[in-house]
């Protein structure tokens, strides 16, 4: 390519939009489950001594962030295909607007 084109493969990057939501799809439930894990889990496997404190209230300072996790992946998922759909329409509309034109651009634009 040259240094004066950009160009996307929307069906590829749709297609690694699609994985990525499939990925994110695996965050659904991690801050309850986080919750649970340090809430639940780790104070009861240490035991009563040596006498560990501040997991429920650490577990509660950190819940927003497990949340924000959540949303964060999901979205990734999505704004990939959306920008996938949008390279794609972008093409669409200057190949017609460009079609006859001569000296067209060094590569095929996606159809």
């Amino acid at each position: 390519m040259s240094g004066h084109e950009v160009g996307v493969n929307a069906t590829d990057a749709y297609g690694k939009g699609a994985d990525a939501a499939e990925y994110a799809s695996d965050f659904k439930g991690l801050s309850s489950d986080f919750e649970e894990l340090i809430g639940t889990d780790a104070p009861a496997a240490c035991g009563k001594t040596p006498g560990v404190s501040g997991w429920s209230s650490y577990a509660s300072e950190q819940q927003a962030s497990m949340e924000n996790v959540e949303k964060q992946g999901i979205s990734l998922g999505e704004n990939i295909q959306a920008g996938a759909g949008e390279a794609k329409d972008v093409d669409s509309e200057n190949a017609e607007a460009m079609d006859g034109s001569t000296g067209g651009v060094s590569r095929p634009i996606n159809e």
